[in-house]
């Protein structure tokens, strides 16, 4: 009897690291960037389909882009270039990316832009 409860125990241990590495992956990375208009900064991720990429900055912005290139091929994927300053995008299949943020119009000399990748739209 006691040699199942050893079981179970190993069991459930072993479910409850593969649980928290699973949801280690899953988290949000988020980066934060000083652009003036015109600048642009690359990030590099590896995305699942449907997850997105959400970006926003500060009250000196008045429009921040985004756009999600394919890593191996460099082709570009998808684009938010709407006139605002939370442009959002989502994976459209797995794959590993770049992520390009460019400051379209800031107000100051340069301004704060967050940007999270591995988010759920």
């Amino acid at each position: 009897m006691a040699q199942y409860g050893i079981k179970m125990a190993a069991t459930l241990v072993l479910g409850a690291i593969a649980m928290g590495s699973m949801a280690a992956s899953a988290q949000a990375q988020s980066t934060e960037d000083w652009l003036a208009t015109g600048e642009m900064v690359t990030h590099d991720t590896y995305l699942v389909a449907g997850e997105g990429i959400s970006a926003w900055c500060d009250d000196g912005c008045y429009d921040l882009d985004l756009f999600l290139y394919d890593a191996a091929s460099g082709e570009l994927v998808t684009a938010d270039t709407m006139i605002d300053a939370v442009p959002n995008l989502v994976a459209p299949y797995d794959g590993a990316f770049f992520v390009e943020v460019v400051m379209s119009d800031c107000g100051y000399d340069a301004c704060a832009a967050w940007t999270d990748v591995n988010t759920h739209l």
